[in-house]
């Protein structure tokens, strides 16, 4: 297996830090580059047969009706061959529905915490990834592919019109990113190295333009994350510029202490399993405004429902009608107000959302999935 490197850079109290770390060169399995070989491949089809495949199917494809509650009251498998929403998830979540099991978000399957190792659960996802189609491998692992940009002959070679400061500094990026959209740079506490972004990615820049660094910029004095502030910072800006009647907002009950906003969609579980304790929330002062996210976009399984609740005279119900937890029907999802769905989908892609549900603090801090109320209320309500 061929490997690649990489280079993390951080800050320690005014220190520059480089360090080369290897990435895992994805070997070969049809026309596309994957992480696993075909060893790994095998030994996940033996321990999937005698532990998945009753439930998910021989080649991971069960159950077509995934997204609908049996008649024992519990949401049956969903296929793992890449038609379900598997591949919204990296592989650390892959292992720990694994580990947990289903049963605390509305499903059945056991726990292989203590039947499945590590190896043994990367094997298993070895194998269900090998029956995804190379377009959803790619969308899952595009992070992983190299680049095939060319090398720069010469920095001479830069435009010499007059240019501002900063577009200077970020020309080399520029040719390498092609049409992308990039922000001027602005400075960070590290002497000499400068803060840009293209689309959700933060990139740090020396002051000579020649070097980036792709990745997180923590102060280790203070334990501070700059990245992931500027990332807030960005998704709040996003955030406060859409319209309230566009959103399905829950009020906070008595004074509102906080608003959260919450990308969600509606065959997502977790999404379901926090939306069933919102009630909670707004108890505590807490405003939820809900945001559509249909993972997958247009082919994604929750877009259809979430364009019925958006065009719903009565989003409140609508939303739980959808996420199966209320009666009664939807509407059609042709309205104008449904347009939003997509409008959603692609202001969560520009601020990194990658999963559902995604929340957001009023200070631009992220929490990334479903957290139980007793936890996240007070988590919202400080600062």
């Amino acid at each position: 297996m061929k490997t690649l490197y990489g280079i993390i850079f951080i800050s320690l109290v005014g220190i520059s830090l480089y360090f080369i770390y290897p990435f895992p060169q994805p070997s070969n399995s049809g026309a596309e580059s994957r992480w696993y070989d075909q060893a790994t491949v095998d030994k996940g089809s033996t321990l999937f047969k005698q532990n998945c495949s009753s439930c998910h199917g021989v080649n991971a494809e069960l159950t077509l009706d995934w997204k609908k509650i049996n008649s024992t009251g519990k949401y049956p498998p969903p296929p793992l061959n890449g038609t379900a929403h598997a591949w919204h998830h990296s592989i650390e979540t892959l292992k720990a529905t694994i580990q947990e099991g289903g049963i605390n978000i509305g499903g059945s399957m056991p726990a292989f915490k203590s039947k499945l190792s590590d190896e043994d659960q990367d094997a298993v996802i070895a194998y269900f990834q090998s029956k995804w189609p190379d377009d959803i491998y790619q969308k899952w692992s595009g992070r992983y592919q190299t680049s095939d940009i060319p090398l720069i002959e010469s920095t001479a070679k830069l435009s010499t019109d007059t240019q501002a400061a900063e577009n200077k500094m970020t020309s080399l990026l520029r040719l390498r990113l092609g049409n992308k959209e990039i922000s001027d740079p602005v400075s960070t506490p590290v002497e000499g190295i400068y803060q840009t972004q293209f689309g959700n990615e933060y990139a740090y820049l020396t002051q000579d333009g020649r070097y980036v660094f792709i990745g997180n910029l923590i102060d280790l004095e203070t334990g501070i994350n700059l990245t992931v502030i500027a990332k807030g910072k960005t998704a709040i800006a996003e955030l406060n510029q859409v319209a309230l009647e566009d959103k399905v907002i829950f009020p906070a009950r008595g004074v509102e202490k906080a608003v959260l906003n919450v990308f969600t969609d509606t065959t997502c579980p977790y999404c379901r399993k926090f939306h069933e304790e919102v009630g909670k929330l707004q108890e505590a002062g807490i405003s939820i405004h809900y945001l559509p996210y249909p993972r997958g976009g247009k082919q994604g399984p929750g877009y259809q429902s979430l364009k019925q609740v958006w065009c719903a005279k009565d989003k409140l119900k609508a939303m739980g009608i959808a996420k199966d937890l209320d009666t009664g029907d939807l509407p059609a999802g042709d309205c104008e107000k449904g347009r939003f769905v997509d409008e959603g989908y692609a202001l969560g892609n520009r601020i990194g959302i990658t999963g559902t549900p995604s929340l957001f603090k009023s200070n631009g801090e992220k929490i990334q999935g479903y957290v139980p109320y007793q936890q996240l209320i007070p988590r919202v309500l400080s600062n």
